[in-house]
């Protein structure tokens, strides 16, 4: 699939499928591409997305830990866009409706002050251009239709990013410093990181971004957003009725007394807390 023709047919029925919440139905009937593919996919629907008004606010980077590029298929981490559409305060509702099979990341993000080229990208230089900092959930369409390797499909898929809920923002710290992270659902705790270094290994992955976009001629700008990315997978927020002992969805672990035999459960409160940056929540209702 090389053709720019391909590339626009398969584009716009990739933005018909996500605005159903029905996303990537190609990849469902088989449809396989190259990473570089890929990325003019995700390309192209972005620039279907400006043509409609949507506005571009900055990156997210997805895949930056070993565990989840090996469960793409991957050696090297991923990028996709955020939306002015998709953009969430503190503490808000959301529908589950609005998603396919919504899970959630809990990261660190920060915002720029400064344009960041590719002359000068390394961790610290970066970390002189940030103007805000943010504890975020990441949203996510949770679908996959490939056969492993997923990698391509999930960044065709905008690295299936679907929104982003921000902490209130804070000044980066004036010199390294240390942060917790923890990941609570409903209330237990489901993921919990110690000692992250600011800005060594919250930044980490962000030089590779700046060098990735260079490729296509771009650049950080000042007032972007990036999403720095995950240290661990994607958390469900529905889990089916009835699992396997050996088939359980990461994060459920912990809840497994809360559901009864045969139950759907749906966890309805999300929060993550880093002791550095503030805390951030948000809830799930199932009504549309």
């Amino acid at each position: 699939m090389t053709e720019d023709k391909d590339i626009n047919r398969l584009a716009v029925q990739m933005l018909r499928d996500y605005d159903a919440h029905t996303p990537g139905t190609p990849f469902a009937a088989g449809l396989r591409v190259s990473t570089h593919e890929a990325y003019r996919l995700q390309t192209r629907v972005a620039q279907l997305r400006e043509l409609r008004g949507e506005r571009p606010v900055g990156y997210k980077i997805g895949c930056v830990s070993s565990g989840n590029q090996q469960r793409n298929g991957l050696s090297h981490p991923v990028y996709g866009r955020l939306w002015s559409t998709e953009q969430h305060a503190n503490d808000v509702t959301l529908a589950i409706s609005e998603f396919a099979h919504v899970a959630i990341e809990g990261e660190i993000a920060f915002s720029l002050r400064q344009d960041v080229s590719l002359g000068d990208a390394s961790i610290y230089s970066i970390a002189e251009a940030v103007d805000q900092v943010f504890t975020v959930i990441e949203l996510h369409n949770l679908v996959f239709h490939s056969d492993h390797p997923t990698g391509a499909e999930l960044i065709a898929n905008n690295a299936i990013h679907a929104g982003v809920v921000y902490s209130s923002g804070t000044r980066p710290p004036a010199t390294a410093a240390c942060t917790e992270l923890t990941v609570a659902l409903d209330g237990r705790s489901a993921e919990h990181w110690f000692d992250r270094r600011w800005p060594d290994d919250v930044l980490l992955a962000v030089p590779w971004l700046v060098a990735e976009l260079a490729k296509d001629g771009q650049q950080l700008k000042a007032g972007q957003i990036i999403l720095t990315g995950a240290w661990g997978p994607p958390l469900p927020l529905e889990r089916p009725g009835s699992m396997e002992p050996d088939d359980r969805l990461t994060g459920w672990a912990d809840l497994d007394g809360k559901v009864q035999s045969g139950e759907r459960q749906l966890v309805e409160r999300v929060e993550v807390v880093s002791t550095l940056f503030g805390s951030v929540s948000a809830s799930f209702s199932s009504l549309k």
